[in-house]
């Protein structure tokens, strides 16, 4: 399966399961494929990151940028400046997380 950040809308959260971690891409800007991600080494503070790329673990020379697939791994950037590299164990699994209910969300009628 493959999430292509450029096709979804402001504020989704995409789950990504990895072999090792579970994380939460909340995409802000789609075309610029940055976002917030929390979970896995993280912890559960959402970080200001961007996509830079997924790539196969066998040949880094096969990359994508500006989508997650599941197989390849992805590295993102994180920070304000970008200063700082996380690269995420293979992807098993994606998926549109489910919204999280805020205070501020209405209840069920």
């Amino acid at each position: 399966m493959e999430i292509r950040l450029t096709e979804v809308e402001p504020m989704v959260e995409i789950g990504i399961r990895t072999q090792f971690s579970y994380y939460i891409f909340q995409v802000t800007e789609p075309t610029k494929c940055t976002g917030f991600l929390s979970g896995g080494r993280l912890g559960p503070t959402p970080r200001e990151a961007f996509l830079a790329n997924t790539f196969l673990s066998a040949n880094r020379c096969i990359s994508k940028t500006e989508q997650l697939e599941t197989g390849y791994r992805a590295m993102f950037y994180l920070g304000p400046g970008g200063d700082h590299v996380m690269t995420t164990s293979v992807i098993t699994e994606l998926a549109f997380a489910a919204p999280r209910r805020t205070d501020s969300s209405p209840g069920d009628c």
